[in-house]
């Protein structure tokens, strides 16, 4: 009987629900015909918004709104509900198929209008080889944001301005400097700022790093392999040796240890060496690095939703776990793992009109 009046009331509230829906659409249709009282509308939209649990409700009623307050001359409240139009629903609407032709025709165009100018950043991914293939030239872990029209944008970490510039329409690569984030790993929160159409759009990203690497204990025999470091330990008192000791140490590397032979595209990251300075490892520079990540993105765009094409080389992925095999200082078979994880949450707009 419970599980019955369950279904019940779960049916009454799905059938309000669209009842509701049905109203709203009704309303604002007959709002329309009577003469194109933009003010009218809104008046009736706005608190009924508050309402509305459907993600399409959603986006249909925040872009007509748009639409009234745009048609109204008032820009402040006109982005104010582009910014939920995109932002929070989507900019996913029906097609205002229950307004007359005109009508909608009228919102569809407009609408479309703010479509060439608004910002809107579709994606925020890290990106990987197929099979987990490392990425990485010049020891940069590239960033791809991926956004609807062309827009100024800053990149900062803290106070600290990481870049600036233009992003154009599609994908665009901000570089990560991996050295930093794989040999310190831990949280970094950045914010990306983009600006257009009379906004500034804020994003914050957090980048989650975390490197593992299983450590062995020294062997019993067999000395380390390799340079070691030699030194005296002496004990005085009063001007007179009492104690004396030579020790022996080899000294630990940094380096992750990677093996680059396998790697695609003849990237070769590295982890110890400054981006800013010549890097014995590879002839690439980092313009040269990025165009080729570039292209690879291309690649993906062309790709990734054709049928019977060969597979993509890349992939965007909010979480990334790769492996490095190394030999650690006594010569043994060791692997480290780095995770990372992406985050991004919205920010409140500001509006940059005068």
């Amino acid at each position: 009987m419970v599980t019955k009046k369950a279904f019940l009331f779960g049916l009454l509230l799905a059938v309000s629900a669209g009842a509701l829906s049905a109203q709203w659409r009704t309303d604002v249709a007959k709002l329309f015909g009577n003469g194109k009282d933009y003010k009218a509308i809104a008046d009736y939209l706005e608190p009924v918004y508050a309402t509305l649990e459907s993600l399409i409700d959603k986006s249909d009623a925040s872009g007509i709104l748009a639409f009234c307050d745009g048609r109204r001359n008032l820009p402040a409240d006109e982005r104010r509900w582009i910014v939920e139009y995109f932002e929070a629903n989507g900019g996913n609407d029906t097609g205002y198929a229950f307004l007359d032709l005109v009508n909608q025709s009228d919102v569809i165009g407009w609408l479309n209008g703010w479509r060439g100018l608004y910002p809107q950043i579709t994606e925020i991914a890290l990106i990987k080889g197929v099979g987990d293939e490392l990425l990485m030239p010049q020891g940069i872990l590239p960033l791809v944001i991926d956004i609807r029209n062309e827009a100024y944008y800053k990149f900062a970490l803290g106070a600290e301005v990481l870049e600036g510039g233009q992003l154009k329409p599609g994908f665009n690569v901000i570089a990560l400097d991996a050295n930093d984030l794989f040999l310190r790993p831990g949280t970094r929160v950045y914010s990306l700022e983009v600006k257009a159409a009379g906004l500034i759009l804020r994003k914050e990203i957090t980048l989650e790093v975390d490197v593992s690497t299983p450590r062995f204990s020294p062997p019993k025999t067999a000395p380390p392999p390799g340079r070691t470091a030699e030194y005296m330990l002496s004990m005085y008192i009063g001007g007179e040796l009492v104690m004396s000791s030579r020790k022996e140490e080899r000294p630990v590397s940094l380096k992750l240890g990677l093996q680059p032979g396998n790697l695609p595209y003849g990237f070769k990251p590295d982890y110890v060496l400054h981006r800013d300075e010549p890097n014995p490892m590879n002839s690439f520079s980092i313009v040269q690095a990025i165009g080729m990540i570039y292209s690879l993105l291309k690649d993906l765009l062309k790709k990734k939703n054709k049928k019977d094409v060969e597979p993509p080389k890349i992939q965007t992925v909010r979480d990334l776990t790769l492996t490095f095999k190394q030999k650690d200082e006594y010569n043994r078979n060791q692997e480290s793992k780095v995770s990372i994880r992406l985050r991004t949450k919205n920010l409140p707009y500001v509006l940059s009109v005068p």
